[in-house]
């Protein structure tokens, strides 16, 4: 109860925040969604992995990331879709998605090539350059692109505005975390009296776990109407997630898979990830695309218990 508690307030906290800052700025809140709110929401991912090499357990790093990506845009991005559908015209930049599925691939291919020799420091410091770079150059454009002037409030002390939004999203960060450690701590304690595999808890009860951040957060945005900030941050969640979390893991890992079959799951990666930047070309995403977003999500869940159990 703590924990769902925390993830609701969080959620909140952060959604408003996160808006307020926006406006402060003078910066779309799609930016914001894909920086400030997906760095904050891929927080429990990172802290979870950084664990997970202290404890040798570095094929719960591969499915914790494959897996909430999967779920991101699977199960997050379908049950927001359930509730109400999303305008994305003219929300995200084509470049951002190209930059997605650009990401996905590499990180892809490069598990399907090294197989068990896992990814290193040398494809960790790739991952790790090309996330920062992204971030460079995304808040670099944001600098120039602001949508309207700050209110008379915001220009008497714009600067005490800001910060106090940067406190609450920081607490709203912890409170998320806290909140999915909460859960997750139990649910992986159960599954491994249980003698489940280690990357199978990754890739299920953690990587839900730990993106049920991005799911109160998203929640409460969608009932704001901020589904620009939405939207960003599903995209820019899934690319902090290969790029930090997967980049910093490679760097101290090496990080790698101990499945059978481990390319059942960077297909569903792919497969979700090509159906989200399709659906961004342009349209308004139903409710219909909602349901095959969470028949797919149980259906990569499905298939990789069943052949990798």
């Amino acid at each position: 109860m703590l924990g769902f508690y925390l993830l609701t307030k969080g959620g909140d906290w952060l959604s408003d925040h996160c808006s307020n800052l926006a406006s402060s700025l003078g910066v779309p809140s799609v930016v914001i969604g894909l920086t400030i709110v997906s760095i904050a929401t891929s927080a429990p991912e990172l802290f979870t992995s950084i664990a997970a090499l202290r404890n040798n357990s570095t094929g719960m790093i591969l499915g914790n990331v494959i897996g909430s990506n999967i779920a991101n845009i699977g199960l997050i991005l379908g049950i927001s879709l359930l509730i109400k559908p999303i305008d994305t015209k003219d929300v995200i930049p084509r470049s951002q998605i190209f930059l997605l599925l650009a990401l996905t691939l590499f990180f892809s291919i490069c598990l399907f090539i090294r197989g068990s020799s896992g990814i290193g420091w040398i494809i960790g410091s790739i991952l790790l350059a090309y996330i920062l770079a992204y971030l460079f150059f995304i808040t670099l454009g944001a600098m120039g692109s602001s949508t309207s002037p700050p209110s008379k409030k915001e220009e008497k002390d714009p600067c005490f505005a800001v910060s106090l939004s940067l406190l609450m999203i920081l607490l709203a960060t912890v409170s998320l975390w806290v909140g999915s450690d909460a859960l997750v701590f139990g649910a992986k304690n159960f599954a491994l009296s249980a003698g489940i595999p280690e990357e199978l808890i990754g890739f299920t009860l953690i990587a839900i776990g730990t993106s049920l951040p991005e799911l109160a957060a998203s929640l409460a945005l969608l009932k704001k109407g901020e589904s620009g900030m939405l939207l960003g941050n599903v995209l820019g969640s899934n690319m902090f997630n290969i790029g930090l979390v997967g980049g910093v893991a490679g760097i101290l890992g090496p990080i790698r898979s101990y499945t059978p079959h481990p390319w059942i799951d960077y297909l569903f990666m792919i497969l979700l990830t090509a159906f989200f930047c399709f659906w961004l070309r342009g349209s308004k995403i139903q409710k219909k695309e909602g349901y095959i977003l969470l028949m797919t999500y149980l259906a990569a869940t499905l298939a990789t218990w069943m052949l990798n159990g």
